[in-house]
């Protein structure tokens, strides 16, 4: 932890803001690890002028040291700061200058110290005796009082030059200083010096040996600290080491200058002399090399032999716009000169044999928020704990890049943070002129770019802005279709894009390469573009060509090359998006052939929010007369329009989106009844199941689904198997498990046949959840499909079902990774689909460990849990809700007994009405086995008996409730195991409904008495 004293107070080049905090950390750093009281602290801070509750003060005081980083440990009697824990500058001063290297102590100082300050005033004075800098010398001479072994140093610095005038006034104006403000004459060491000089003595003596740096007064000290960029001054120093030539390139405002200032001053810190050339100024490619020589020797001597003698480090800066000069100027210069070695700095490399380039990126997210909150705080602004949430969102917004960080964090001196994100859809209106003093080419994030753009050819800059066009990253193939240029020289041109550091190299998540632009420099391409009339040219490309990639992906979505596929249409989604926005309303089929592959992504990840809006605008479900013309029918190709509605039709009937699966249903009647014909078997197969589903008639559900098993595509088979199994438990078929199980499990087989992850998850899951021998491995099986597709929430749920059985089991991990569910903070985005249950799930999984290990209260607790998370959320649908309120119910018997009935009985009554009129049976089963459970701790053992019998007649679902053991009251009631559904086997549901009311009400109403 590096404390700097000798100049501005930081830690860790964190700047100490506020008196009173750096009056205590300088009186614990200068305690060199005694422990101070808090009374000796309010004494440095106060002066005897202490606060009423200055322990609570200096407490407080105490926390902020310690939030900058300050490793402040509590003592007996109060605080103390461990010596081993700091690196004070001073402490580094001396241990340089023993060690015989003045200039690394000098490079710890600020170009101007304050010398007020008598012992930092005494070391800086041993640095500057030892480095013999004439500056500094000076400085010395003329504090108040005057250093004068210093003044003496300097008498004798300038005569060993022979410039013995110049010593002379020195000792003139000293001796006036001293007899005017001090009424005293000079000291002995200043009398000798002046002797010496009027003797001539000094006139053979050398200055001590010294580096000789040409730094630009800007360059010798930073303005500000360097954040995030330790590691890229590592790597460019080692290869300044091991090479005579690294370029730094990077994009305008990455902060190339930056570094390269912290490097040049670092080497000229250890005694390298370092040559600054700043070419912003030059407009020629020849004057460069005369600038090099007018800053390392500005002699009139021949230039061959400057250039021999030209030793250290010569920097190059900003070399892009002369960078035919600057190549040649620096092979000719390290041609001549052995001893040198070239740092520059450019947008594009130099391109000379042996160049190391070195790449700056933009700063990594930490960094980058850290940058905006130091600048924005150095500059006045009070950051507040929303501000600080939003951080990360801006610096992602502003590309992570310094340049606009720092303009940002100018503006936030007066604008909320979130007016500034609101602000950032004109970000060059916004962020222009937010800082004065800048160099003209970043003076403003247009003219920084637009530096850039002056560097291309014409048709380079024609492409740069129509690629502006494509929002995320892109292959070739997509600029060529925005571009308009043949394929022979786009290569060219792009690579022009990228050695100029306006577009960024990188191998999307497919493996193809791509390329990215800055979303700076992307909205300054669409600002040209927009200008040049150009954008729907450029737009109509993006659209062919998306048109065109999402035709090819969709071919192999289903089937042995599925999950590349998928990776493929992940990794340009953004851009298909780009291109749908386009198209709808303009070209129908266009739009249909690039949203189909979207469509499944997105279905297929449960992103059932993405899909919704875009099938609305594209079916028209806000447009009736759109809608009644149908035009999209006669537009579209009819199998990928038929892939729309069925997926859009799916994603509405998961989120009970009613209007938007009846415009999906109706418009797919429409085109079954006029292109039906030309529909392939998939398709059309696939088109029957949403009208079968609309009216939530099972037994017309059921009747599809049998005709999809009966299909000979594997791919139809398993969807028609999975449905089936799902249609027959909710209806309360009388068939066993094991014959659910066993449609899901041949359904699963099918989907593998057929290549489709995503069915064998869902059927995965499906077998999983009942419980039987080997359901945790279905379980695993099924996470890990989704996994593979991306589908994460997906996959995460399953895990959660996974630890719910595990941990009903007893199994300690499983319920640690369930309490991290339950104690995780609240997403930024609320989940979508049953993912909102899964902090209810993990409830009920804790609920059982806990009764496991014996923990009823901790049971009960749970359960009302989980219930209450149910009852709560607009996402969860009816039955979700009563599974719930029967689980809390039950585990408040199974803790309790009947002391817990009334609580039972009101969770139980609270959902009768959701269990019995809803559609799902399984759902109302489960509901009459819980008011079973109930009468038998209520005494009713023949109602608990007959209401347990038509639930297993509803096919519920409750093992996990109901495991053997568990509830010894109930059992007895219930007696031995057998066929108890025979009376109600063959009798109709609503029988079966109407008996489950009749029998409930009569419990409730016993325990109301």
């Amino acid at each position: 932890m590096r404390i700097t004293t000798l100049g501005e107070l930081a830690v860790d080049g964190h700047p100490v803001r506020g008196e009173r905090l750096a009056a205590v950390v300088r009186a614990l750093v200068d305690a060199r690890g005694r422990t101070l009281t808090p009374g000796a602290l309010a004494e440095a801070v106060w002066g005897g002028a202490e606060p009423a509750d200055a322990a609570g003060a200096v407490h407080a005081l105490i926390g902020r040291a310690r939030r900058l980083g300050l490793p402040v440990a509590a003592a007996p009697g109060g605080y103390r700061v461990p010596p081993e824990d700091i690196e004070l500058d001073t402490v580094l001063a001396k241990a340089h200058l023993a060690a015989g290297a003045p200039q690394l102590a000098r490079a710890l100082f600020p170009a101007a110290p304050d010398l007020t300050d008598p012992s930092a005033a005494t070391l800086f004075a041993e640095v500057a005796a030892a480095t013999g800098d004439e500056a500094d010398l000076r400085l010395l001479a003329g504090r108040t009082p005057p250093h004068e072994p210093s003044a003496a140093l300097l008498i004798r610095v300038l005569a060993a030059q022979g410039r013995d005038a110049e010593a002379l006034e020195v000792v003139e104006g000293l001796r006036a200083t001293l007899a005017d403000t001090y009424g005293t004459d000079p000291s002995p060491v200043v009398a000798e010096a002046h002797l010496a000089v009027l003797r001539g003595e000094v006139a053979e003596q050398q200055t001590p040996p010294r580096a000789k740096s040409t730094l630009p007064a800007s360059w010798r000290r930073a303005a500000t600290p360097m954040l995030g960029r330790e590691a890229d001054v590592a790597a460019v120093r080692k290869a300044l080491a091991e090479a005579p030539l690294v370029t730094v390139v990077a994009v305008g405002g990455a902060g190339k200058t930056r570094l390269a200032g912290e490097i040049a001053r670092r080497a000229a810190a250890e005694g390298t002399p370092v040559h600054v050339v700043e070419l912003a100024g030059l407009r020629e490619p020849g004057e460069v090399l005369a600038a090099i020589l007018a800053v390392a020797d500005p002699s009139s001597r021949p230039t061959a032999q400057r250039l021999q003698e030209l030793a250290g480090l010569v920097v190059l800066d900003n070399c892009e716009h002369v960078l035919s000069g600057a190549a040649g100027a620096a092979a000719e210069l390290l041609a001549a000169a052995p001893d040198a070695s070239v740092l520059a700095t450019s947008r594009a490399p130099l391109g000379l044999a042996g160049e190391v380039v070195h790449r700056l990126h933009t700063l990594g997210d930490e960094a980058a928020v850290e940058l905006l909150t130091a600048r924005a705080r150095a500059g006045g602004a009070e950051l507040g704990a929303g501000d600080l949430a939003a951080a990360p969102r801006l610096c992602r917004r502003l590309d992570n890049l310094p340049l606009a960080l720092e303009l940002a964090a100018a503006r936030l001196r007066h604008m909320p943070i979130e007016d500034v994100l609101a602000g950032l859809d004109d970000r060059f209106g916004l962020l222009d002129d937010a800082l004065r003093g800048l160099p003209e080419r970043h003076a403003s994030l247009w003219a920084m770019v637009d530096w850039s753009r002056e560097l291309l050819r014409p048709e380079q800059q024609r492409l740069l802005e129509r690629l502006a066009v494509i929002p995320a990253p892109f292959t070739a193939e997509a600029a060529e279709a925005v571009s308009g240029l043949p394929r022979r020289g786009l290569a060219v041109h792009l690579a022009a894009l990228v050695e100029q550091s306006l577009l960024g190299r990188a191998e999307g998540g497919d493996g193809r390469a791509r390329y990215r632009m800055l979303e700076t420099v992307r909205e300054y391409g669409e600002a040209r573009l927009a200008a040049s009339g150009e954008r729907d040219a450029a737009l109509d490309g993006l659209v062919a060509w998306a048109r065109q990639e999402a035709t090819r992906i969709l071919a192999e979505l289903i089937g042995p090359g599925q999950l590349a596929a998928f990776t493929r249409c992940a990794a340009e989604s953004d851009n298909f998006v780009a291109a749908l926005r386009r198209a709808v309303g303009r070209d129908d089929a266009a739009a249909v052939d690039v949203a189909v592959p979207l469509f499944l992504l997105w279905t297929v990840r449960g992103l059932h929010a993405e899909v919704l809006p875009w099938s609305s605008a594209l079916l028209g479900a806000g447009d009736p007369a759109r809608r009644r013309a149908a035009g999209i029918v006669e537009a579209a190709d009819p199998d990928r329009l038929a892939w729309i509605c069925v997926l859009s039709g799916l994603n509405a009937f998961a989120t009970d989106t009613y209007r938007m699966f009846a415009v999906s249903t109706r418009l797919l009647r429409t085109l079954t009844a006029r292109r039906g014909r030309e529909l392939s078997a998939r398709p059309r197969a696939l088109s029957g199941v949403l009208p079968a589903l609309v009216a939530y008639d099972l037994d017309k559900g059921l009747a599809a689904a049998e005709r999809l098993v009966a299909d000979p595509d594997p791919y139809v088979q398993g969807f028609g198997l999975f449905l089936r199994a799902g249609i027959r438990e909710n209806r309360g078929d009388a068939v066993s498990p094991q014959e659910r199980m066993a449609d899901a499990e041949l359904a699963y087989r099918r989907f593998e046949e057929a290549g489709d992850h995503w069915g064998m998850g869902m059927s995965a899951q499906s077998i999983g959840s009942q419980g039987a021998a080997g359901s945790a491995e279905w379980l695993r099986r099924g996470a890990a499909h989704m996994e593979l597709l991306g589908a994460a929430e997906d996959a995460g749920t399953i895990r959660i079902l996974l630890d719910v059985q595990l941990a009903q089991a007893g199994d300690d991990d499983a319920a640690g990774r369930l309490r991290a569910v339950v104690d995780a903070p609240a997403p930024a985005t609320p989940p979508q689909g049953l993912q909102v249950m899964d902090a209810a799930q993990a409830h009920l999984g804790l609920a059982q460990h806990a009764w496991y290990h014996g923990r009823p209260a901790e049971t009960v607790e749970h359960g009302e849990r989980a219930a209450t998370i149910a009852a709560a959320s607009p996402a969860s649908v009816p039955q979700i809700r009563v599974v719930f309120a029967i689980a809390a119910a039950v585990l408040h018997l199974r803790a309790n007994g009947a002391q817990d009935a009334p609580r039972a009985a009101e969770l139980l009554a609270g959902a009768r009405d959701e269990a019995i009129a809803g559609i799902d049976v399984p759902a109302m089963g489960s509901w009459a086995q819980g008011v079973a459970a109930l009468a038998a701790h209520a005494g009713d053992e023949a109602a608990s008996r007959e209401l347990w019998a038509l639930g297993e007649r509803c096919a519920a679902s409750t093992w996990q409730l109901f495991e053997h053991g568990a509830d010894p009251t109930l059992e007895a009631a219930l007696g031995p195991p057998g066929d108890r559904t025979a009376a109600w086997r063959e009798r109709p549901m609503t029988e079966v409904t109407d008996r489950i009311r009749e029998l409930s009400g009569e419990v409730f109403q016993t325990l109301r008495r």
